[in-house]
């Protein structure tokens, strides 16, 4: 069983966020090591019995294969306005990859950990039912592992079967209803994701009882969530921001490179933002009609927006099929916490550090300018002025540099 509390998320226990999306059979799951356990992750429990798990599951031995345990996963959910105690069963899966990386807890201590990449298995054959007769089945001795075969999903045998090339053919893939009422599209209540976002829009609103720096420089943190958002996908490369004046509907610009060095595919991100709160928070089509219009073709544009969007927005888009990312403010707040507890910082001080490079970022540069070849950071620096991964793990920790040169490869991918 793997269980996730994304609520608990950014919290001292939980300080990294577990991945988990079910609609698309996929599920990015962070080990349990943490810096008391020790240097080697393999110490800790969890993550020696997942090891001992991929080894079976990318083994091209169908007798490993079936003996192989499936993974069975969990998500705390908050109900009733508590916290503990309530979880969603969301699949059934195989890890994919296991990768070592390091991680800064909350005290900005230096550590390394597994993350898993795993495949929810289809349950559609079995009415999205599991059959639990065969977790019993694997639990008694009695039962052969060939006989418990007979009991697994469809799915799963034809894993077993055939190994990790049939893991596409299989994954587990929920179409669903887009649109996303308001509630939805918020943080959850009492969630550390609903504090940032709080904290987001007191950074930057003005006006009535609002005392922030502008909502103008919430575009520098929209493309940051941007850039987290695309980097899934590919890679981002951050842009700039534009003049304040005759943007025409655009707030930044960034690009997307997909594909590998020798034919990567190089597209232009549009990014508008709006920090919004109190009683009119919501995105409308006439918003958004701004940013599609500014789109060339083979660009993609992104809205960000501390509030959420009108279902009929919604509709409009995908109708239209608008090559358009909807980020409301549940990915602003889950996002900010994501990337400040990356930096081993708390979320003031990461919203803070974004907005201090406002100023340096602001450009009259043309859209197109950044597929011209020779660009890298999109920022107008120099290439030596941007700090490497070393830099900015030595300013969270002053021996940080040093422990990782001193330490094994950690950056090895399994699978």
């Amino acid at each position: 069983m793997i269980s996730s509390k994304p609520h608990r998320a950014g919290s001292d226990w939980t300080p990294w966020h577990d991945e988990l999306d079910p609609f698309a059979g996929h599920v990015r799951y962070y080990g349990d090591n943490k810096p008391e356990r020790g240097a080697d992750p393999l110490t800790a429990p969890g993550n020696r019995a997942l090891m001992e798990q991929f080894a079976l599951h990318r083994s091209n031995s169908v007798a490993d294969r079936l003996m192989a345990a499936p993974l069975l996963f969990f998500e705390g959910v908050p109900y009733a306005g508590r916290q503990k105690g309530f979880w969603r069963f969301i699949g059934v899966g195989v890890i994919d990859r296991a990768e070592r990386v390091v991680q800064v807890d909350r005290h900005d201590r230096l550590f390394t950990n597994y993350a898993f990449d795993c495949t929810l298995l289809d349950l559609g054959p079995e009415n999205l039912e599991l059959p639990w007769n065969w977790i019993a089945a694997r639990r008694d001795p009695t039962w052969s592992a060939t006989e418990c075969l007979k009991l697994a999903p469809e799915s799963w045998q034809r894993w077993v079967q055939n190994g990790h090339g049939v893991l596409d053919q299989v994954r587990q893939s929920v179409a669903r209803f887009r649109v996303l009422q308001p509630a939805d599209q918020r943080p959850d209540p009492g969630t550390p994701a609903e504090a940032a976002l709080q904290a987001v829009i007191q950074h930057y609103k003005t006006g009535g009882s609002w005392s922030g720096v502008g909502e103008h420089r919430f575009e520098g943190l929209a493309s940051e969530i941007t850039g987290a958002a695309l980097s899934e996908s590919g890679i981002y490369r951050r842009g700039w921001i534009t003049k304040r004046a005759g943007d025409g509907g655009i707030d930044f610009v960034g690009r997307l490179d997909l594909g590998a060095h020798d034919a990567a595919l190089e597209l232009v991100v549009l990014g508008q933002a709006k920090c919004k709160a109190g009683e009119a928070p919501a995105t409308s089509g006439l918003d958004l009609a701004r940013t599609v219009a500014r789109l060339d073709r083979g660009w993609i544009g992104s809205f960000v927006t501390t509030g959420y969007y009108t279902p009929s927005a919604q509709r409009e888009v995908f109708a239209d099929r608008y090559p358009l990312l909807l980020l409301s403010g549940r990915q602003v707040g889950e996002t900010v916490v994501r990337e400040a507890a990356l930096r081993g910082v708390d979320v003031r001080t990461y919203i803070e550090a974004v907005d201090a490079e406002y100023e340096s970022r602001i450009s009259s540069r043309l859209p197109a300018e950044i597929l011209h070849t020779g660009f890298s950071s999109g920022v107008e620096v120099s290439s030596a002025s941007i700090p490497s991964s070393l830099d900015l793990l030595s300013r969270v920790s002053p021996n940080a540099s040093e422990q990782l040169r001193a330490a094994e490869p950690i950056d090895q991918t399994y699978g």
